[in-house]
């Protein structure tokens, strides 16, 4: 199959599973270190999408967990999936770790926001509609009984964030919401979730330490 991506290179890509095992072959004009990184993203996708036709047809969840690339001479390239930078949108550490979860386990809500922000870094065409639901969540969690634009001016408020900001992460997931998978530019998935990644930061250290210091936390503007 062709899959084209305009932020990747045009490139035909070919599955096969054997002993449990996805093999994504993938054919280029060219290849180089800055191809494969270009295109480990739609291979990823082309083997989540013909997994989940497998998935529908048995009922089955299955799950892709890209490993290795194999370049054409033959070497093997290992893949730790990961962004640091993501994590550098917030203040915790491992230290903080037991008093965090505590903090966590008892709240669903706060749970789920935290898978659909993982879900930025584990499902790259959902990526638009996680980071709208963490806001979305993080919104109902901070004034749960209160009207929607009650909701989303305590959010501002508490996490010290302004409107654009907060609604930059609304607008790039409504299409998504709603149907419509339209395609978003990777610098923009890429800020996004950096975006959200600091908001949920400043919730959980809400939750945590109670009003942020306007020092230490300045007001993010979007």
């Amino acid at each position: 199959m062709r899959k084209d991506c305009s932020f990747a290179p045009d490139a035909e890509f070919k599955v096969s599973v054997f002993v449990g095992r996805v093999r994504i072959k993938v054919v280029t004009a060219k290849f180089d270190d800055e191809v494969a990184d270009k295109l480990f993203f739609p291979a990823w996708s082309v083997a989540e999408s013909y997994l989940a036709t497998v998935g529908f047809i048995r009922a089955i969840p299955y799950t892709v967990s890209m490993e290795r690339l194999v370049e054409p001479n033959g070497k093997v390239r290992q893949f730790a999936l990961g962004d640091r930078s993501l994590a550098a949108r917030h203040d915790f550490s491992d230290d903080e770790l037991e008093r965090l979860t505590d903090a966590v386990i008892p709240s669903l809500s706060t749970s789920l926001a935290i898978s659909d922000l993982l879900m930025t870094l584990g499902k790259l065409d959902y990526s638009p509609i996680a980071c709208g639901r963490v806001a979305d969540s993080i919104a109902r969690l901070l004034a749960p009984n209160e009207s929607r634009s009650k909701q989303w001016e305590a959010l501002r408020t508490a996490l010290r964030v302004d409107e654009p900001f907060v609604r930059s992460l609304s607008e790039v997931s409504k299409a998504s919401r709603h149907g419509d998978r339209v395609e978003i530019p990777a610098a923009v998935n890429n800020q996004t979730a950096h975006r959200a990644w600091a908001l949920l930061g400043r919730y959980l250290r809400y939750v945590l330490d109670g009003p942020l210091d306007p020092v230490r936390y300045p007001i993010i503007e979007g």
